[in-house]
C-alpha cells in the first residue's frame, strides 16, 4: 500500500510539475509577457527584440492575429526612433507585412485597422511635406473604416485627433477639432474596458499629453 501510495505521490508531483511547465511556456503566457514589456520599451533596441519574438510567436500560431499587430506596432515605434529616413520607411514595410497578415486573419478587427491608420501617419513623418495630403487622407478614410467596427474604440479618436493638429488649414486641419476628439479620446479611454487580455491598450498618455499642451485653458 505505501509502495502504491508512493507511485501515485510521484506521478501527481509529475503531473502538477508539467502542467505549470506547459502554462509558462503557452502562448497566452508568452504573449502577455511580452505585451507588457512593449509597454516599457522606448529603444530601439527594444522594440527589435521584442518584434522578434513577436514575429515568432506568430509562425507558430498562425491563426492569431495579435502576434501580428504587435510585431507590427513594433516596427511602426522603430520608424519613430530612428533618425534615418530611408530605414523608418523600410521599418513602416516591414510594418505593412504583418498588418497585411492580421487583417488576412480578422478583416473586420478595429484595432489592426486602427493601427493601419498609424501606419499611414508614420509615412507622412518621414516627408510631410509631398506625404501629408496622400496618407493623411489614407490615415482618415482607414480610421472611419476603423470606427465603423467599433464606435467606442478610443485609438481612433486620439489619431484623428492627430491628423487634425498636424494639418493645415487648407486640408482640413483645425486644432479646435483637434482638441474635441482629443476630448473624445480620453472620455472613451477612461470608460474603455479590454475584451482580451491581448486586446491594444496603448495611446491613452500620449493622448492627454497632446489635451494638455494644446487644449487646456
Amino acid at each position: 500500500m505505501k509502495k502504491v501510495f508512493s507511485t501515485t505521490l510521484i506521478i501527481l508531483l509529475m503531473l502538477a510539475s508539467t502542467g505549470f511547465g506547459q502554462d509558462e511556456s503557452s502562448y497566452m503566457f508568452v504573449m502577455v509577457k511580452n505585451k507588457k514589456a512593449l509597454k516599457m520599451a522606448g529603444t530601439e533596441a527594444d522594440f527589435q527584440s521584442l518584434a522578434n519574438t513577436f514575429d515568432r510567436i506568430s509562425n507558430a500560431e498562425t491563426d492569431q492575429w495579435h502576434p501580428l499587430y504587435y510585431a507590427a506596432l513594433c516596427y511602426i515605434n522603430m520608424s519613430f526612433v530612428n533618425k534615418d529616413n530611408t530605414i523608418k520607411d523600410n521599418y513602416l514595410d516591414v510594418a505593412q507585412g504583418y498588418v497585411d497578415r492580421a487583417l488576412e486573419i480578422y478583416p473586420d478587427e478595429s484595432e489592426i485597422i486602427t493601427l493601419q491608420a498609424l501606419l499611414y501617419q508614420g509615412r507622412i513623418q518621414i516627408d510631410p511635406a509631398t506625404r501629408g495630403l496622400e496618407f493623411t487622407q489614407k490615415s482618415n478614410d482607414a480610421l472611419h473604416k476603423a470606427m465603423e467596427y467599433n464606435p467606442d474604440n478610443p485609438r481612433v479618436y486620439y489619431l484623428q485627433g492627430l491628423n487634425l493638429l498636424h494639418s493645415p488649414a487648407a486640408y482640413g486641419g483645425s486644432q479646435d477639432l483637434a482638441c474635441e476628439h482629443f476630448k473624445t479620446a480620453m472620455e472613451k479611454f477612461i470608460l474603455y474596458t479590454p475584451e482580451h487580455v491581448l486586446a491594444p491598450t496603448w495611446g491613452a498618455e500620449r493622448n492627454q499629453m497632446l489635451y494638455s499642451s494644446n487644449c487646456s485653458k
